[in-house]
């Protein structure tokens, strides 16, 4: 995997002026393929560092990434991503041209905007007090309610965006908050990256590029693996993204939050989701909402 997407990021029409590579894989299989690839781009003015993790979770290894980083703008890219040619070259450009921009974000070309369902759009505009919007692409809505940017090529080459896509997003380094991601953020650090680029958005603006394009090749890792603990999680982590980082501490805004999981869990029940995958889901939200209601007592 790593392989395949080093491959991608040497067919680059532009290339980074240097790498820093966050490792917190048990063997040394990666440092090999890293190895063996910077030997190909042997000549390059391309400056590589890898690092082991100081400890193992997406959040705070981005975190170890971005201090270890040297240059004006920070790339955030998974393993798992394979970049069409002209992906950075499309994002510097736009961020590098306006300094009122903070980070761009990719073009997802297998993830892209699906339009809410008509329960789904009247729970929006409760959730906006009756805004009525003529697109959800890139937008986040409500308590951390999100929608992927729009991958047509029929819109305009720049569009605003209110959250950026973590597995590939270039951001001015100087906008990104010190730690860039909320440290304490578990495992897959589920809404990392819409921690970093809500804290990012409230001085600068966001952007998604249609022209920088890559394919998210996501593969299961081990944590993702627990259905319960990703559900868990993702309740714990929103809720400190609504409340601590968007500031919405109302009861109106818990209420929210509440009635944003029911709805996750109803729409899981009238697909008729199997109940390995159900009870997991469901028994993860029910303990997120149970520490979250411990801590405040």
């Amino acid at each position: 995997m790593v392989a395949r997407f080093l491959e991608s990021l040497y067919a680059q029409t532009v290339w980074p002026s240097e790498m820093v590579f966050c490792d917190a894989s048990d063997d040394d299989s990666t440092f090999a393929v890293v190895q063996s690839a910077e030997r190909k781009w042997e000549g390059a003015a391309v400056s590589w560092r890898y690092e082991k993790a100081d400890r193992v979770g997406l959040a705070p290894q981005r975190n170890q990434a971005v201090a270890s980083s040297s240059q004006p703008y920070v790339w955030f890219l998974d393993d798992d991503v394979l970049l069409e040619p002209r992906c950075l070259e499309c994002m510097h450009a736009v961020v590098s041209a306006d300094a009122s921009i903070g980070g761009a974000t990719a073009t997802i070309t297998n993830q892209g905007y699906q339009p809410p369902g008509r329960w789904a759009t009247l729970l929006m505009r409760l959730f906006e007090r009756g805004r009525v919007r003529e697109t959800y692409a890139a937008s986040c809505v409500g308590p951390c309610c999100t929608f992927m940017p729009d991958n047509s090529n029929n819109i305009p080459p720049v569009m605003a965006a209110e959250w950026l896509i973590g597995c590939c997003s270039l951001y001015r380094k100087s906008a990104l908050p010190v730690p860039a991601v909320p440290d304490h953020f578990e495992g897959g650090g589920f809404g990392e990256d819409l921690a970093a680029s809500l804290s990012v958005g409230r001085m600068h603006r966001l952007v998604h590029v249609r022209d920088a394009r890559c394919f998210h090749d996501s593969q299961g890792g081990e944590h993702k693996s627990s259905l319960r603990r990703t559900a868990e999680q993702g309740v714990r982590n929103r809720h400190y993204i609504m409340t601590r980082i968007m500031g919405k501490d109302s009861v109106r805004d818990h209420l929210d939050f509440a009635l944003l999981h029911l709805f996750y869990v109803g729409a899981l029940a009238l697909k008729g989701t199997a109940p390995g995958r159900f009870l997991p889901v469901l028994t993860g939200y029910v303990q997120g909402f149970g520490k979250l209601l411990l801590r405040t007592l």
